[in-house]
C-alpha cells in the first residue's frame, strides 16, 4: 500500500523545501453548514488515507538522548551568573572536555587546542551561560498511536522551544512513520540548549548551533520511526490528578504559583497509560503546566530540570522515608501544558513527604516537585478503570500571524532568530507598513476520553480555563490579584466563557504548550499591555513582562478563532 500523504503534511513538505503554502482566505465562514466551506486542512477520519478510526487501539513508544555530544566547559573564576570572556576561562579541550593533565586523557579530539570556546549556549534567563557539563541526559521521547487508519505521533523534546521551522523537518524526516500528523512538543526547560538563537554570548550572537539542531532532529525522527515501528494493541487509562488537595490550605502553592495577575491555576495534573496485552506499560504520558526552570540560572549543567525526576518516578518508583511506591516502567513521555502566565516554581517552598522544605534553586527542589507530581500520577492510574473502546481522532491547520514586535524583528534581521517570514517584501525592510507573518499552526487530537490541544506558545492558563472569578486561585497563599498590584488587570473587561476547555468538551481536556512552535507568550487581550516608551523592550508597570515576549496583540483572537472552528469540525 503507497504511504499516505495528508494535506497538511503536504503543505509541510512543500514549507521545508521553501515553498510557501497560500494564506488563508481572510473572513472564511466559520461553519461549513453555513455554505462557507472552510475546513480544517486536515481532519481524520474523513480524509484520504484515514477515512476511519474504527477499530482497536495500538500504541507505540521509543526514546532518544539528545545531549549535545560535543562542547566545551569553563571555569567560573569570577563567581558571576554568566561566561566573561575576560574574567573567566574556558577549557579548550574539545568535545569530550577531557584535558591533557585528566588521568583518563585520550588524546587530542575534535576542536582541541583550537583557541575556539567551543559553548553549548543554554536557553532561558539572561544571555552569556555556556555549560559546564551534564546533569542529566537531555531527551525526545516518541509515542505514537492509531485506530483504524488514522495514525498520530507526539515527540517531546527536552528543549526550551522548537520552531515551526525545524518542526517541518522532522515531520520531513519521520514521513516513513506514516503519521496523519506529528505534534513535536518542548519541554521548555530553561536549562538545556539554545535552539531559538536568542540566548548566545551577547544580544547580537545566536546561540543556536545548526549542526547540533540538524541532528537533533535526526534523532527526534529516530524515536518517532522506532515508535511507529512497536505499535501494538493497547488499552488507555486516563486520569486528571488534583495537586492542590493532597497540600490542605497551601494548594497549587507547593509546587507552583502564578507570578502574573490574575492568580488562575489549573490544578489538575493529565496523565494518559497506555499498557500492552499483558498489562506492561507501554507508555505514560504525563501533561502538566509549570515552567521547568527550578534550577533558575544559578546552574550550568544541562539538565531536563524536574521533568527529569517526574519520568524518572513513573518509570522506577518513589520512595520517601519506609514508604515505596512501585513505578509504571515503560516510558515516560513529559508534556507541558499552558504554562504561561506565568506557572513557576520560582519563589515556591515545596514540602516533600518526608517534611523537609526546599526553597532553594537547586536539584533537591526539582527532585522532590518531580517525585511529588510522578507519586500522584502512579497513585491515580492505578486506581483508574480503562477507558472503553478509545479512538483516535484529529483535525489541524496552519495559520499566519503578524510579526508586530520590533524586537524579535531586529534579531531577526541580525541572524538570531533563524525561521522563516511570510507575506511580505524582503527587498524593502521591515516596518509596521511592511510587517511580516509568522507561519504556525494549532491541532486538536482525539485519544478516547482525551482531547489535545496543539497550542505553539506559552498560553495563559486563563483562555484554557477561565476563573476570573476566583475559583481558580487554588491556594489561601495568594490573592486573585495582589492589591499593591499599580497596574492590575481590569477584570471586568476578562473574557467570558467559553473557554478553551469548554471547546472541547471531553472528559479530559489537555492543552499541549509549545507544540509545533514557540511563539511566547500568548495573553487575552483585555490584559495585553504595552510599555507606551519602549514597546516590546520595556516591560509596563505591573505585571506585563510576557508581553515583550510576544508575537502581537493578534495572537490570541486569531488562535482562539482558529480553536473555535478546529472544535466545531473536528470528528
Amino acid at each position: 500500500m503507497p504511504p499516505r500523504v495528508s494535506p497538511l503534511l503536504l503543505a509541510t513538505l512543500l514549507a521545508a523545501c521553501g515553498g510557501d503554502p497560500p494564506p488563508p482566505e481572510p473572513g472564511a465562514a466559520d461553519d461549513a453548514d453555513s455554505g462557507g466551506g472552510w475546513r480544517p486542512d486536515v481532519v481524520c477520519p474523513g480524509d484520504a488515507g484515514c477515512a476511519s478510526n474504527d477499530g482497536a487501539l495500538r500504541a507505540g513508544a521509543a526514546k532518544r538522548v539528545i545531549t549535545p555530544p560535543c562542547f566545551e566547559t569553563w571555569e567560573n573564576l569570577d563567581g558571576g551568573d554568566t561566561y566573561s570572556q575576560s574574567n573567566d576561562a574556558y577549557k579548550d579541550c574539545g568535545c569530550d572536555r577531557v584535558c591533557p593533565d585528566d588521568p583518563d586523557w585520550p588524546g587530542a579530539d575534535d576542536g582541541e587546542n583550537d583557541g575556539v570556546f567551543q559553548a553549548v549556549w543554554m536557553a532561558g534567563f539572561q544571555n552569556a551561560r555556556p555549560a559546564m557539563g551534564v546533569h542529566d541526559d537531555l531527551w525526545a521521547r516518541a509515542v505514537v498511536f492509531e485506530s483504524g487508519d488514522t495514525r498520530v505521533g507526539l515527540v517531546s523534546l527536552d528543549l526550551v522551544g522548537f520552531f515551526y521551522d525545524d518542526v517541518l523537518q522532522v515531520r520531513a524526516a519521520a514521513a516513513a512513520a506514516d503519521l496523519d500528523l506529528l505534534v513535536v512538543q518542548s519541554t521548555h526547560t530553561h536549562e538545556g540548549p539554545d535552539t531559538m538563537g536568542q540566548w548566545g554570548p551577547d544580544l547580537t550572537t545566536p546561540g543556536k548551533d545548526r549542526g547540533y539542531v540538524d541532528w537533533l532532529i535526526a534523532q527526534a525522527a529516530d524515536a518517532v520511526l522506532e515508535a511507529a515501528g512497536a505499535l501494538e494493541p493497547a488499552t488507555l487509562t486516563a486520569v486528571a490528578v488534583d495537586t492542590a488537595a493532597p497540600f490542605g490550605d497551601k494548594g497549587t502553592r507547593n509546587l507552583v504559583r502564578d507570578s502574573r495577575d490574575p492568580v488562575i491555576i489549573d490544578q489538575h495534573l493529565y496523565a494518559a497509560h497506555l499498557a500492552d496485552a499483558d498489562g506492561e506499560t507501554i507508555a505514560t504520558i504525563v501533561n502538566w503546566a509549570n515552567h521547568p526552570e527550578t534550577l533558575s540560572d544559578e546552574n550550568f549543567q544541562l539538565t531536563s530540570d524536574y521533568p527529569h525526576y517526574l519520568r524518572e518516578a513513573v518509570e522506577g518508583g518513589v520512595t520517601w522515608g519506609d514508604t515505596r511506591t512501585e513505578g509504571l516502567g515503560g516510558i515516560c513521555v513529559f508534556s507541558s501544558g499552558a504554562l504561561g502566565g506565568m506557572m513557576t516554581p520560582l519563589g515556591v517552598t515545596v514540602t516533600d513527604r518526608d517534611g523537609v522544605d526546599h526553597t532553594a534553586s537547586d536539584f533537591a527542589k526539582a527532585q522532590a516537585i518531580g517525585k511529588l507530581t510522578g507519586e500522584l500520577a502512579i497513585q491515580a492510574i492505578r486506581s483508574a478503570a480503562p477507558a472503553t473502546d478509545p479512538t483516535v481522532s484529529l483535525a489541524a491547520s496552519q495559520l499566519f500571524i503578524p510579526a508586530h514586535n520590533e524586537a524579535l524583528r531586529l534579531a531577526h534581521a541580525l541572524g538570531v532568530l533563524e525561521r522563516e517570514l511570510h507575506n511580505y517584501d524582503p527587498s524593502l525592510g521591515i516596518t509596521d507598513l511592511n510587517r511580516p507573518d509568522v507561519l504556525t499552526e494549532v491541532g486538536l487530537i482525539g485519544l478516547g476520553p482525551i482531547r489535545m490541544l496543539a497550542i505553539p506558545g506559552e498560553l495563559l492558563p486563563e483562555l484554557a480555563i477561565g476563573g476570573y472569578d476566583g475559583s481558580r486561585v487554588n491556594t489561601t497563599e495568594d490573592p486573585l490579584v495582589d492589591p499593591s498590584n499599580p497596574n492590575p488587570p481590569d477584570l471586568d473587561q476578562a473574557p467570558a466563557p467559553p473557554y478553551y476547555s469548554d471547546l472541547m468538551g471531553a472528559e479530559h481536556n489537555w492543552i499541549l504548550g509549545l507544540a509545533n512552535d514557540e511563539l511566547g507568550y500568548l495573553i487575552p487581550p483585555y490584559d495585553y499591555v504595552l510599555d507606551p516608551s519602549l514597546p516590546y523592550l520595556d516591560e509596563a508597570e505591573g505585571d506585563h513582562y510576557e508581553e515583550t515576549n510576544t508575537l502581537g496583540p493578534d495572537a490570541v483572537p486569531m488562535i482562539s478563532d482558529l480553536v473555535e472552528r478546529l472544535t466545531r469540525h473536528a470528528p
